[in-house]
């Protein structure tokens, strides 16, 4: 009896300490593969968290994952920060036409929410070094309420108590592959991405500019019933009351350029088309009339410009301007050119752009039919 008795005791440890062996090991195991994983981030570094690239060139793409290293890393005294309408903007024609060095953020989609965040972080990290915030300003993000950046939010933040979500996301793990893709299989169509003159451009495509590109997106836009600037008045004063305002009413140091970015013609006329332009057109009139009253604004307005909104040429789509047409912006700019001085010119330029889509609507018609 007392032979079993030890018999079944010792057998007890023995499978004690087997299973305190296989926990250990699978333990061991895990944590390796955890902290293998986590340095591999730390190396790679997908969106410049923890430094600028080592041992690969700088990637300008994830623009809101992106953005607090590079406002953090990048030598700038002139920040332009818009939407995807100010994606040709180029930096050595900014540069050229201010004087300046620049940096240039097209936060394609971004809401208004996503815009001031990135200015936040610029102002705060460049501090009196940051002469210049040039904003280009389109009705679209003012009627969006769902930021991209909050996906990384957690970049945005100086402290590492969070980084677990950077190390461990799926994002990070693709972005990561893809990098180091780029390394070891290089393709031209993919060098404009380190390109810092370019910084987030899309002008490499080779898409086509002119009238035929212009009516097919407008075509497709009609089918789908896709209008370029969606209206949502309650989007537009929460946006406008939070977000837009506070940039420049707490920021009095900053000089702010506001820029009414130009749209082709069709766009309103689509808005019109859907019912929806002459409440855009009072939305764009409120803004412009309430960046008036800051003192550190200059407002200007390429909406109601004919000579741009209106030539097929400077177009790939119903919205987006070629880089030729940017530079046009960019020396009306520097010669305070389509400057908004006083509520008369908004009021003017209100008739001016009713006018031009009242105009236009008869052959946007005719060119529909002819596209169909």
């Amino acid at each position: 009896m007392l032979k079993k008795i030890q018999k079944k005791l010792s057998s007890f440890f023995t499978l004690e300490c087997s299973c305190k062996l296989w926990i250990g090991t699978v333990l061991s195991i895990t944590f390796a593969i955890i902290g293998g994983v986590a340095l591999l981030v730390y190396i790679v570094d997908p969106f410049y968290r923890y430094r600028m690239p080592l041992w690969y060139d700088t990637v300008y793409y994830e623009v809101y994952a992106t953005a607090p290293a590079l406002l953090k890393h990048e030598k700038f005294d002139l920040f332009m920060l818009g939407t995807s309408m100010t994606r040709n903007f180029f930096l050595e024609d900014i540069d050229k036409t201010f004087n300046c060095r620049s940096i240039k953020f097209a936060a394609s989609g971004g809401t208004m929410i996503d815009l001031k965040k990135m200015a936040d972080t610029a102002i705060k990290n460049k501090g009196k070094k940051l002469k210049r915030i040039i904003f280009s300003l389109d009705i679209y993000p003012l009627n969006k309420t769902k930021p991209h950046y909050k996906q990384f939010a957690h970049l945005y933040r100086e402290s590492f108590s969070e980084d677990y979500r950077y190390l461990f996301s799926r994002k990070t793990f693709s972005s990561m592959i893809y990098l180091v893709k780029r390394k070891m299989r290089p393709r031209r169509n993919r060098k404009y991405q380190t390109d810092r003159n370019r910084m987030f451009s899309t002008e490499y495509d080779g898409k086509p500019y002119g009238f035929k590109a212009v009516m097919e997106d407008a075509v497709h836009n009609v089918r789908l019933h896709h209008t370029q600037t969606p209206f949502s008045p309650q989007a537009h004063e929460r946006n406008l009351k939070h977000e837009l305002l506070p940039l420049f009413d707490d920021n009095p140091g900053i000089d702010f350029t506001v820029y009414l970015a130009p749209y082709h013609i069709y766009t309103y006329c689509q808005s019109e088309q859907f019912k929806e332009a002459d409440a855009l057109i009072k939305q764009r009139t409120q803004v412009m009339l309430e960046l008036l009253k800051r003192p550190n604004v200059k407002l200007y307005d390429f909406q109601a410009d004919s000579s741009i909104v209106t030539c097929h040429d400077y177009f790939s789509d119903v919205q987006h301007f070629s880089r030729k047409a940017a530079q046009i912006v960019l020396k009306k700019l520097a010669a305070d050119q389509n400057r908004i001085t006083t509520p008369a010119e908004v009021r003017a330029n209100e008739a001016r752009l009713r006018r031009l889509i009242a105009d236009h609507m008869p052959v946007y018609y005719q060119n529909l039919k002819k596209f169909k």
